[in-house]
């Protein structure tokens, strides 16, 4: 059994209402899970269970040298974690590009199975590869961590990997430049990830493909990948729908296309369920107001053509905004976003949500108050509230840093 930190000794009642309490919104304190002094703890990834009191988070800690991937979760709503426990033992996962760094790594859940996807090098003088990692009781045994899967093995750097999982499949995608320019490529392991890879698919052809970010949707049977691509010059974006739960065919459908916006990327993705079942969602960043701002997009009818699209900017800074992280919520319908943004004169950690389906307009929220760098978030939707985890280095080294707060 992983070693856990003591928790609270009262009842269940009790605890539900000093959790509520002590997080009633993100100007509350922030929880430090990872405290490692000596090294910097960064680019955290968190999920969570829809309906439980369960969240999961991972992260990287570096020397600067070596990487290692850590694990930790909590069953009491983010109030207390287990003790972080280390997946990987050797080797890097961080280009040590802040940037680049957000893409390293990805977790999905899907009770019991945590699903994890990384891209792993022995060393800097290697090339990446892409690993998948399995638990199947939740991360609650060391044990149960039953899966070490590379997902390549060629002479070229794959990188950039997500994860998404539903019903019996794992679908991961990824950029990998062994075609000889970087390409979009897709896999699925089948037995809940407990199986082989059963399908391989190359999904784009032109020059320069990168950072794909996967969704399934519609009970598994449809796979949506967004991804950035050249065009005319330009950064743009593109999204991939996949039939058959990501055995049949796609389409194809450019979701940006200013010709004079030098740059529309880093985009991420969620699909919607229940009553919004028909709906994709994306957050990006664009260049075209001047400076690097947050956009978001959501279309319906799953994806398929024809579809309509609703297009709204969240921020309005006059400084850049970075690294948008998006979660669907099934309890309200609600997209929760999360991203860092300069405006408060140093970085900081700010949260959107969009109500009605994701198209009934959208309140924020700053989440993050240190004097250092608190950047590089990622959000869980629970509700009408939000797990955020991000780093940051006020203390003089990076933390990783939660709050579970009231988003409305």
């Amino acid at each position: 059994m992983l070693k856990k930190l003591v928790y609270w000794s009262l009842s269940l009642g009790m605890i539900l209402f000093l959790t509520h309490f002590a997080w009633a919104d993100f100007t509350a304190p922030a929880k430090n899970i990872s405290n490692t002094p000596s090294v910097d703890s960064k680019q955290p990834k968190v999920a969570y269970i829809p309906g439980t009191s369960n969240v999961f988070a991972i992260w990287a800690e570096t020397d600067g040298t070596n990487d290692y991937l850590y694990f930790s979760k909590s069953e009491d709503y983010a109030v207390t974690w287990t003790t972080p426990f280390q997946l990987t033992l050797t080797g890097q996962i961080l280009t040590h590009n802040a940037l680049a760094d957000d893409t390293a790594f990805a977790i999905a859940v899907s009770d019991p199975y945590i699903h994890i996807v990384l891209q792993w090098r022995v060393d800097s003088s290697d090339d990446f590869e892409i690993i998948y990692m399995r638990s199947s009781d939740l991360g609650e045994t060391v044990g149960n961590w039953d899966v070490w899967l590379p997902l390549t093995t060629n002479s070229t750097p794959s990188c950039n990997p997500d994860v998404a999982a539903a019903g019996e499949y794992v679908h991961v995608a990824y950029d990998d430049v062994w075609p000889g320019s970087s390409t979009i490529m897709y896999k699925r392991i089948a037995n809940y990830g407990g199986g082989a890879v059963d399908l391989t698919r190359r999904l784009t052809f032109s020059t320069s493909a990168w950072d794909a970010k996967i969704a399934v949707g519609n009970d598994g049977s449809c796979v949506s990948i967004v991804y950035e691509d050249v065009y005319s010059g330009k950064w743009n974006l593109f999204y991939k729908h996949i039939e058959d739960s990501g055995a049949g065919a796609y389409q194809t459908r450019q979701l940006t296309f200013n010709s004079t916006t030098p740059i529309n990327a880093r985009a991420d993705i969620a699909v919607g369920s229940g009553t919004y079942a028909q709906y994709v969602y994306f957050a990006y960043e664009s260049d075209y107001p001047g400076n690097r701002e947050i956009m978001y997009k959501r279309l319906d009818n799953y994806g398929h053509s024809p579809y309509n699209t609703y297009t709204a900017r969240l921020t309005y800074s006059s400084q850049n905004s970075y690294s948008p992280f998006i979660a669907f919520d099934t309890s309200y319908g609600n997209i929760h976003i999360t991203y860092y943004d300069y405006w408060t004169g140093n970085t900081d950690v700010m949260h959107r949500v969009l109500t009605g389906g994701g198209g009934a307009g959208f309140v924020g929220q700053r989440v993050s108050w240190g004097s250092g760098d608190s950047s590089h978030s990622s959000v869980a939707a629970s509700g009408q509230w939000a797990y955020v985890a991000w780093h940051d280095n006020t203390s003089g080294n990076y933390e990783i840093y939660v709050k579970y707060g009231n988003a409305i």
